[in-house]
């Protein structure tokens, strides 16, 4: 690969978060790699509180808690990306119920 063929993989791969949610747009750019922008927001989120925990160390329960909640995120999404939408849509409806959206009681309390 030469190195404009590379320089333009590079950039057009950094491109392809912003332009996953349509896929023939990333389909037509022709590059290996196509980076999710969930991924590129949870890796950076790891980064900063790596970057914290080293430095700092865990101070307390909330960073202990983040870091918890940030290894968990990847396993998560990579579920939450073969749920359909019925599910998904019942699952916010659970869950909105559940911690009172509507103002109601839940069923159960």
């Amino acid at each position: 690969m030469t190195g404009m063929a590379l320089t333009r993989a590079l950039g057009l791969a950094a491109l392809t978060p912003l332009l996953e949610k349509n896929v023939n747009k990333t389909i037509a750019l022709d590059i290996p790699v196509v980076f999710s922008m969930s991924r590129v927001i949870v890796l950076s989120f790891a980064v900063a509180m790596l970057r914290r925990v080293w430095h700092a160390g865990i101070a307390g329960w909330p960073d202990a808690t983040l870091s918890i909640a940030i290894v968990l995120a990847l396993p998560i999404l990579g579920a939450l990306e073969r749920v359909s939408t019925e599910q998904m849509v019942d699952l916010t409806k659970t869950l909105v119920n559940r911690f009172g959206g509507s103002g109601e009681e839940s069923p159960g309390v």
